[in-house]
């Protein structure tokens, strides 16, 4: 039995019409104030909001006081999910932006959204996790992980065929050296922007302001980088020497994932 309502019925069409505004304002605070930091899913919650407030409008309008507590309850919930998501997107974009961009930036094709980092069943790859629990702990010298120790417990554990992925890398690696061999990128600005399109990826590089061809072949100057480099140019595997300088194979030794001097990659 319908609870009657208090008002008249113009009065709640006017009192529908004022929620139904307020909704709608509340939504433009969300979906476009925050929109730069939008992430793929953002559209779908946005439909959902608006078709909750049409209900939320409606229901108030015929004084349907189970419905009305539906739709508030939803689309309260569907803003504040909104904006994790926001929340989610823009951490990434504004560590970026004060020069601490994700570790593992060159290994992915896109950032993972925030339904991906929380939803285990979604099966997408867990680079965020797998940075944040093998990596930088790797790197740090750090105890890491039983689930970091091998590339199948990587692919169990965080969904990431590390081992396909760092044969990828090293074909990108290998790519940009020759590039640079071929004078194809004569200035760092070059493989700056680059590495900033992913079609680089980093490479062992002299340090900025050493120029190669003054270099005497036979020194022992920059000798690390310079085996390095070249190995990237001459052989088909990574080197020990390229591996030390690469973050990402350097933790995979520290987890004991792989041995220097027996690189599957």
């Amino acid at each position: 039995m319908s609870t009657p309502p208090p008002i008249s019925e113009k009065n709640l069409t006017y009192l529908a019409l004022a929620g139904f505004f307020v909704a709608v304002l509340a939504g433009a605070g969300t979906f476009y104030v925050r929109y730069p930091y939008t992430e793929d899913g953002q559209a779908y919650l946005m439909i959902a909001y608006l078709l909750f407030i049409l209900v939320l409008f409606f229901a108030i309008k015929l004084w349907k006081l189970p419905l009305i507590g539906v739709a508030v309850v939803f689309s309260i919930s569907i803003l504040g999910y909104a904006n994790k998501k926001f929340d989610w997107r823009e951490n990434y974009i504004q560590m970026a932006k004060l020069g601490q961009p994700f570790f593992l930036e060159e290994m992915i094709d896109r950032y993972p959204t925030y339904e991906e980092y929380t939803f285990d069943f979604l099966g997408a790859p867990d680079w965020v996790r797998f940075n944040e629990e093998c990596v930088q702990p790797a790197l740090l010298n750090q105890v890491v992980l039983g689930r970091c120790a091998s590339f199948e417990l990587i692919q169990r554990f965080y969904r990431i065929d590390m081992q396909a992925a760092m044969i990828t890398h090293l074909n990108k690696m290998r790519e940009t050296a020759k590039r640079i061999q071929e004078g194809q990128m004569k200035k760092r600005s070059e493989y700056i922007a680059c590495l900033a399109s992913k079609e680089c990826a980093a490479i062992p590089l002299l340090p900025k302001g050493i120029d190669a061809t003054r270099i005497d072949p036979t020194s022992r100057d920059y000798i690390g980088i310079r085996q390095a480099f070249w190995s990237l140019i001459n052989e088909r595997k990574m080197s020990q020497e390229t591996c030390a300088l690469t973050p990402i194979c350097r933790a995979l030794v520290n987890m004991k994932v792989v041995e220097p001097a027996k690189l599957p990659f």
